[in-house]
């Protein structure tokens, strides 16, 4: 079983049905949407990702940088990334939190996903704070 599977199986067994996408696996966790990133060149990598937590403008793009590097400095296997889009309507940048862990033969799923989603939701507080604090 690979990442995914083993996700996807534990978050049904507690009453999350997750739906499958090109990108991965998405679910809605604590109103929150969360995606598990498919890695089809290593199938035991876990990366789940707290996507588009902050809209990034030019106005706001330096406190945006400082704060994802405040989270990359303090928190453990949590990044804080600027994501790039393009869309047919739109070009922008987004924050995303990300935690990435490999996966041994017979992971603790139940402790990983609990620790993953804990740690981006702690994350994502500590950003929002840091750049509303930071707002003149």
């Amino acid at each position: 079983m690979n990442a995914k599977e083993l996700v996807s199986k534990y978050l049904k067994s507690i009453g999350i049905e997750a739906q499958k996408s090109d990108l991965g696996l998405n679910f809605t966790y604590d109103g929150w949407n969360f995606l598990l990133w498919n890695d089809a060149d290593d199938p035991m990598f876990f990366r789940l990702t707290l996507p588009g937590i902050f809209d990034v403008t030019d106005d706001n793009f330096a406190k945006a940088i400082m704060a994802c590097n405040n989270i990359n400095w303090n928190y453990k296997v949590v990044k804080a990334v600027l994501y790039d889009y393009e869309d047919r309507h739109e070009r922008g940048a987004t924050v995303w939190m990300c935690f990435e862990q490999v996966l041994d033969s017979s992971p603790e799923v139940r402790d990983i996903v609990l620790r993953a989603v804990n740690s981006l939701l702690a994350a994502c507080d500590a950003f929002i704070k840091e750049v509303a604090d930071n707002d003149d």
